[in-house]
């Protein structure tokens, strides 16, 4: 196998992320995929298909699903657990990202197409001979770098020490290298992590004059701590966890469908275009009376004819044949929503009691739900793999998983209260049933609120 070719699964899944990309991005993007959305007429030539096409509006129900759900997971803050790493998660990627704004970034890509990965980056064997101090001073620390699902062309695991292990990972990449004063080229290169002989690798290749793809600079061995890495520091990002298998995406469904409104949409405005306007009609005329006439219509203008019989009218379309179009765009939308709105159900029914007492637990263990875990579980890991390089206590996230809002009633408060007073619960525990029925604001901790209640800024009875 070359070392450009690509996975089996990726060719398989790629036309459908590209689809989820396009229809994410909106209108934009799918108009300019032409014919690939949006099939010609039979007989349509360029001019009459780019017509056809610019008429077709795109509703852009994915883009919005996708900002709605991730709106749904950041209505509050992740809660995060910095160890020794708050320095790091205020800047995890060396360009200004922080912990937080990276989660965010990788949750919209496993919603747009259900893949992503993180390679957790090491500083090259320069830094060696230097204290940890010293390397931390230079900024010469691990950090992440994404690669979305088309970026990851390749892959193999195999089983180490009994346990199943990514043992290679191909990663499409583009660099930059300055060609002159002002200008920039952009070169394309394939980055092959693998183990050799038990130990991580790095390696670049590049296209030569011929194409064909060599190697680009010697190989690279990190080292952490003075020992080689023996495992790759990639972690993959999917719907269900960091299996490197490749999942369907979660709104292909709604992707599907989204297209399929837009040809109806398309299909509709075909037809409004030509039965919008009436057509002029004459009947009984003589061939002498219309040869080289021109019968223009308007107040100015009178058309004569020799037979006391003819008769001029309009021909006008009264809509009819177009209810069919409008009501399966009707259909179209409903079906998108109730996707949409799939995303938050359970994956398996309970009793009816339970899902009517709280619409928050109802999301528990929804597909959402299981993204946000697999999420954090991913993010976990790249926190326990930079620590280690860092030598430092591991940061922990946990990304919101209460994603409807279930405003406290007064009488809940009322009787909250009364028990905090009575000794019931502690003052912590109130405070978190507080935050959790939108009473406190969900990015406050605790020791905030006590410090706001000393200096007066909120009057409560004396803790029990």
């Amino acid at each position: 196998m070359a070392v450009q070719d690509y996975h089996p699964d990726y060719n398989k899944f790629n036309p459908q992320w590209k689809a989820c990309r396009d229809v994410a991005d909106g209108q934009y993007a799918v108009h300019n995929a032409g014919a690939l959305y949006l099939p010609r007429l039979s007989g349509q030539d360029d001019a009459d298909y780019n017509a056809y096409r610019g008429r077709a509006l795109f509703y852009e129900a994915t883009g919005r699903t996708i900002q709605g759900l991730s709106g749904m997971i950041f209505r509050k803050s992740p809660e995060i657990e910095h160890g020794g790493m708050e320095d790091f998660n205020s800047d995890v990627t060396l360009q200004g990202d922080s912990l937080r704004g990276f989660s965010e970034d990788m949750t919209g890509e496993v919603l747009e197409v259900g893949r992503a990965g993180v390679l957790v980056e090491y500083p090259r064997n320069d830094a060696q001979g230097l204290t940890l101090a010293q390397a931390q001073s230079l900024n010469m620390r691990p950090y992440f770098l994404k690669y979305t699902a088309e970026s990851i062309r390749n892959w193999k695991v195999g089983r180490i020490n009994n346990k199943a292990q990514l043992t290679e990972i191909r990663l499409s990449e583009v660099a930059e290298e300055q060609s002159g004063e002002f200008e920039t080229a952009i070169i394309d290169q394939i980055r092959v992590l693998d183990l050799d002989d038990g130990k991580y690798r790095v390696r670049v290749y590049r296209q030569n004059q011929k194409k064909e793809w060599v190697l680009f600079e010697e190989p690279f061995y990190p080292i952490k701590n003075g020992a080689f890495l023996t495992y790759i520091p990639f972690v993959f990002f999917s719907v269900n966890g960091t299996s490197s298998d490749i999942e369907k995406p979660p709104l292909n469904g709604l992707v599907n469908i989204n297209l399929s409104h837009y040809k109806t949409t398309a299909d509709l405005e075909h037809g409004a275009h030509f039965t919008g306007l009436p057509t002029a009609l004459i009947t009984g005329i003589q061939s002498e009376d219309a040869k080289g006439q021109e019968f223009k219509i308007g107040s100015s203008t009178a058309w004569l004819f020799s037979n006391p019989d003819a008769d001029a009218k309009y021909l006008e379309f009264t809509g009819q044949g177009l209810n069919a179009l409008v009501e399966r765009l009707k259909s179209k939308e409903g079906m998108m929503a109730a996707l949409g709105a799939q995303m938050l159900a359970p994956e398996s029914r309970r009793n009816e009691s339970t899902e009517t007492a709280s619409m928050r637990h109802m999301g528990e263990n929804s597909i959402l739900a299981n993204i946000a875990q697999a999420i954090s579980e991913g993010l976990n890991r790249c926190l326990e793999i930079a620590s280690e390089w860092m030598g430092v206590t591991p940061a922990e996230i946990e990304l919101n998983r209460d994603f409807l809002p279930t405003a406290m009633t007064p009488q809940m408060l009322t009787a909250l209260v009364t028990t905090w007073q009575n000794g019931g619960i502690s003052s912590k525990t109130l405070f978190e049933n507080l935050k959790s029925g939108d009473v406190i604001s969900h990015d406050k901790d605790f020791d905030e609120e006590q410090d706001e209640i000393q200096n007066g800024a909120l009057t409560l009875p004396t803790a029990v």
